[in-house]
């Protein structure tokens, strides 16, 4: 076994490696909360939540790698012959996982129309909500939930955060009537990147496509390691974040659909014409689709879960915020509704009341 092979083993030893220490610390971190959950039942459900996610999403996941080993074994010349470990450090070596398994679900109109749900709410409403809540709740190590989400599944580490704000401690009154925190620089410019850079993903080439990835993926970690979480200048509120992140959001998410309709249009005679049967068939078409597919419905299902049963009262959404939720959500994904229902509508009415005081 040629040393290249060792260090293709090692890598992937440390990804996996990797995620058990992620949900360590974020374990850690739960057990260690001085809080004392007045709902017990959340907790019951945003750990359940969380189970059920990992284990769905990563079935498929295990099914991609199956599937890329067997592929890959197909493509080579000579029958492999070597042992069984040799046979994987080879696959390891020749073939780049995450960029492989990210063009089975990026360069076709209906793939992205699944995937680009999921990218918009990472880099949109959940990086915001993670860097404003997690600062507001004194959340340990932010950074991790970002790490676990990107390099696990976004539902997974998105139930965890609910969970730990359940757990968090009540803030005190005095801190409750304070200003909502702004959005810093780093925050927004990050986020609107980010945004950019999902816009421009399908039409990446080859060259560009895999940098055009890990720049969209690394921008969500400047925020959230960030020491100043607010400086006054050029900061933002974040109820103006979230309406400009709602608004590029639906522009961007239209133009896909509109897209996707179009490949449905010219493609009538050789596939189903019905969108809600086209995205089912998209979805089980790829384990790699299925795998970030699932993330998504998760993702969604998990998001309304926490704005209508998790949140605080002061968080709960409005009668129409609901109503947008649950019955926009199927259609305009959670990319785009979501930052919607995280406005701070109250932000304004407690900055009057401590003008007051």
């Amino acid at each position: 076994m040629i040393w290249q092979h060792v260090l293709s083993l090692s890598v992937f030893s440390a990804y996996l490696l990797g995620i058990l220490g992620l949900f360590s610390l974020i374990a850690y971190n739960l057990s260690a909360s001085q809080s004392v959950s007045h709902a017990p039942f959340k907790s019951w459900i945003f750990g359940g939540l969380t189970l059920v996610s990992l284990a769905h999403t990563w079935f498929y996941m295990f099914k991609y790698m199956q599937w890329s080993f067997l592929n890959y074994e197909s493509s080579l010349e000579t029958a492999a012959s070597q042992d069984q470990i040799y046979r994987i450090a080879s696959w390891l070596y020749d073939t780049s996982l995450f960029e492989e398994a990210w063009s089975h679900v990026v360069f076709h109109p209906l793939n992205w129309w699944w995937s680009e749900q999921l990218c918009l709410f990472t880099v949109g409403a959940w990086t915001v909500f993670i860097a404003t809540e997690g600062t507001r709740h004194k959340i340990k190590h932010l950074w991790a939930y970002m790490l676990l989400g990107q390099i696990v599944a976004i539902s997974v580490a998105s139930n965890l955060f609910y969970l730990a704000l359940v757990l968090s401690p009540e803030a005190p009154r005095a801190e409750k009537k304070s200003p909502s925190i702004k959005a810093s620089p780093a925050l927004w410019l990050s986020v609107l990147l980010s945004l950019a850079s999902v816009a421009a993903t399908p039409f990446t080439s080859k060259q560009t496509f895999l940098p055009n990835l890990l720049l969209m993926h690394a921008l969500l970690f400047i925020p959230l390691l960030s020491k100043n979480a607010s400086p006054a200048r050029f900061s933002i509120s974040t109820a103006a974040l979230y309406r400009i992140i709602h608004f590029a959001a639906v522009l961007i998410h239209l133009r896909t659909v509109l897209n996707a309709m179009v490949f449905l249009n010219y493609a009538k005679h050789s596939g189903p014409t019905n969108p809600a049967v086209a995205a089912w068939v998209v979805l089980n078409s790829h384990p790699a689709q299925s795998s970030i597919g699932w993330d998504i419905v998760w993702t969604s299902l998990s998001f309304a879960v926490w704005k209508l049963v998790g949140a605080k009262a002061s968080e709960s959404p409005n009668f129409f915020s609901t109503i947008y939720l649950l019955f926009a959500t199927p259609v305009a994904s959670i990319g785009v509704t979501a930052p919607y229902c995280l406005l701070p509508r109250k932000a304004a009415r407690v900055e009057e009341d401590v003008k007051k005081e």
